[in-house]
């Protein structure tokens, strides 16, 4: 799969993974992420024995990029499980419309970025990310804030975001929800 159709699948199940964040009973979001994890983990076990586990092989065969085993000593769906660990970690300490927002935050900026530093990215500036990438993910991920929350904690979660996505030393996927949860909930009006 090319790299527009893996930030489209990032885009939508991401989103989708915030929006577990929108059920009524907050209590429901960590037992859900939990059962994701767990069932994932048990699944990739399977995976990794050899066993041919019908839609685990199909995603891993479609969605993971090149080499990423052998060049980063990644395992199948490394990505997913970092998000979806980010996710539970954020619906456990902040309040659920942080969490919320501080999860989604993730998925639009995260595809955003990268599609449009393929597309429109002329100059690199930190970790091989372009400022295109990264100013096209700063506005889309505030504009979408916008319908959310107010001006102020929507350019605060874009800004630590786009920020948290460019210099993090670690994955992105682990990053950038728990910055961004930690500054909405550091602000005063948030």
């Amino acid at each position: 799969m090319d790299e527009y159709g893996r930030q489209a699948v990032h885009l939508i199940f991401g989103t989708a993974i915030a929006a577990v964040l929108l059920i009524p009973d907050p209590r429901m979001a960590p037992m859900i992420y939990a059962a994701g994890l767990l069932g994932g983990l048990v699944c990739l076990e399977a995976h990794l024995k050899g066993w041919y586990v019908p839609i685990i092989a199909e995603l891993v065969g479609a969605f993971e990029r090149d080499g990423a085993f052998e060049r980063d000593g990644a395992f199948p769906g490394k990505g997913s499980f970092y998000f979806v660990a980010s996710a539970l970690f954020c619906s456990i300490i902040f309040r659920p419309d942080v969490a919320f927002v501080a999860v989604l935050s993730l998925a639009l900026l995260d595809a955003v970025a990268t599609a449009a530093g393929i597309r429109f990215g002329r100059h690199r500036i930190v970790n091989g990310r372009t400022l295109e990438g990264s100013l096209s993910g700063f506005a889309v991920l505030c504009a979408v804030l916008l319908t959310f929350t107010g001006p102020v904690a929507a350019l605060t979660a874009s800004a630590v975001a786009a920020v948290a996505e460019l210099i993090s030393p670690i994955d992105d996927n682990l990053v950038v929800p728990l910055v961004v949860g930690a500054a909405l909930t550091l602000l005063p009006i948030a």
